[in-house]
């Protein structure tokens, strides 16, 4: 392992700017571990998210759940995160990011695990929700979290490899899901009036991340770059001295930085109480991203998140019915809409019968699809430090769209697959924009901005799902234009982000010093 230090490390670096004290403490174990620890709580992040597509099938007996009911009951997590992202934005902004996913995560595995003893529809509905809530509040802060402990020479590349965990979580779920939900056993807890069987335990074990997560959390540090926004400067040191001495192996008294600048502006926010007090900070925390010069990429970045997940979430959802329509056809050279308008009764695959058991080759091809999702945000890893985001961002969310509306067009049907399967590779732009959002953002507004944007993203996610199920039925060939059109709008869009010559310009062309974004 080897580690980038700065080559003076003496004499003290005195006073010191942010970005360039966070030089100093170098690039090394610190960060890694960091960036490994926050990514295991984003893949607990996504497991929450898709859980219910393994346990409702597997419940459906038990719970007496009609086809309906497992729609809205899916779609309940997905609405948590809707009401709560810009509240949880709030929340992280003023009282702290490791605050905020400390309860985020504790929370949210305490409703889960009292979620898989609920014996009947409306109280698990009532724990799905609550718990859906809690887990809202790591969704998109943990990016932040990522971002602000590594300095500006590495942050792009930590953030793009913790968001790989969104691909490790898509693998790791049906990986478990296949190993738990086959089991045949049955504890009847006579007082809960229920069974204990194998969908119930898989809720618990997918609270795992979670655990890891909050033990991680409570040995952790508040972000340094909170710190040095609310004012609290000593704090910050002692929080970039201790990344210092794990990165290089010396003691902290060898830090070169022993003061910071202060910037106008940097005041403790942590504080505020009441009711009017608490909708004032809100309002400060929201309102200027609404307003010039932060209103363009606020738009721009809620605008291509929407886009990305209606696309990846709304037609994962879908993935599985169009598998067993084109696996049920017989030929091969047929389009996947004529397969899909031959066979009506492909769009209903999901009748409830009251049947719980789940065919091996829903898992062993999510499995395949997340693998794929793996490769791909690694390779977005390993590009962003040679690449700039905004060309990645570009080309991939292009290529993708065009791969969506080549998917219908051919008649091949393991080209079709083929093609299908990479248009679900937008989704690894989802971590790479919210890597783009931590650079336009201030500090102070960052993760409210980034939780907005995502709950946009959760808003497409539950349109483009509804839309698709309608096209399939009415019109399939639209839902392939639309969505592949979608993305490839989004992908000209990043032609108006900065690059990184411009991002100079942006800082002093467009904000006061008060508000000057860190750009990395």
């Amino acid at each position: 392992m080897t580690f980038e230090v700065s080559p003076k490390m003496a004499p003290p670096v005195n006073p010191a700017t942010l970005d360039d004290a966070m030089l100093e403490t170098g690039f090394g174990v610190y960060n890694i571990v960091h960036m490994l620890l926050s990514g295991v709580i984003l893949m607990g992040v996504i497991i929450q998210n898709l859980i219910l597509g393994y346990v409702l099938p597997a419940a459906q007996c038990e719970l007496d759940l009609s086809l309906s009911q497992r729609g809205w009951l899916a779609a309940l997590p997905f609405l948590g995160i809707i009401l709560t992202s810009y509240v949880w934005g709030w929340v992280a902004d003023t009282r702290g990011r490791r605050f905020t996913m400390l309860l985020s995560t504790t929370m949210s595995t305490l409703f889960s695990i009292v979620l898989s003893l609920m014996p009947d529809i409306t109280s698990f509905a009532v724990f799905t929700f609550l718990s859906a809530i809690f887990m809202s509040g790591s969704s998109a802060v943990v990016y932040t979290y990522i971002g602000e402990f590594t300095n500006v020479n590495h942050r792009d590349k930590m953030v793009a490899f913790g968001a790989s965990f969104v691909g490790i979580g898509s693998v790791v779920l049906p990986g478990i899901a296949w190993l738990i939900l086959p089991l045949e056993f049955s504890v009847p807890i006579s007082f809960l009036g229920i069974a204990f069987r194998s969908w119930r335990l898989l809720i618990l074990t997918c609270t795992i991340p979670f655990i890891v997560g909050a033990i991680f959390l409570l040995l952790s540090s508040e972000s340094p770059k909170f710190l040095y926004t609310l004012g609290k400067n000593e704090e910050c040191l002692k929080v970039l001295s201790k990344i210092y001495a794990i990165n290089t192996m010396k003691p902290k008294s060898t830090y070169p930085v022993k003061s910071l600048i202060t910037e106008e502006g940097n005041t403790d926010r942590s504080q505020t109480k009441g009711v009017a007090a608490v909708l004032s900070s809100m309002k400060e925390q929201t309102f200027p991203l609404f307003k010039m010069p932060l209103l363009p990429w606020t738009c721009l970045a809620c605008f291509i998140q929407f886009g990305i997940l209606a696309t990846n979430n709304g037609f994962y959802v879908w993935f599985p019915t169009i598998l067993n329509s084109l696996a049920g056809h017989v030929g091969n050279e047929t389009r996947i809409c004529d397969v899909l308008v031959s066979k009506p009764s492909a769009t209903n695959v999901t009748q409830v019968h009251c049947d719980d058991t789940i065919n091996t080759s829903t898992y062993e091809m999510s499995i395949y699809v997340g693998l794929v999702f793996c490769s791909m945000y690694i390779i977005v890893g390993f590009l962003v430090s040679f690449v700039s985001k905004k060309l990645i961002l570009v080309v991939v969310l292009v290529v993708t769209g065009l791969c969506g509306i080549g998917a219908h067009l051919v008649y091949n049907q393991q080209v079709a697959i083929g093609l299908f399967a990479l248009f679900q590779m937008c989704g690894a732009c989802i971590g790479l924009m919210n890597a783009v959002s931590v650079e336009l953002f201030p500090t102070k507004y960052r993760a409210m901005a980034v939780c907005l944007s995502m709950m946009m993203g959760r808003v497409g996610s539950m349109v483009g799902s509804n839309l698709i199920g309608i096209f399939l039925g009415t019109n399939c060939s639209a839902s392939f234009y639309l969505f592949g059109g979608i993305l490839i709008v989004c992908g000209l869009a990043c032609f108006t982000l900065p690059g990184k010559k411009d991002d100079g310009q942006v800082k002093s062309k467009e904000m006061s010093e008060s508000e000057a974004t860190e750009v990395a």
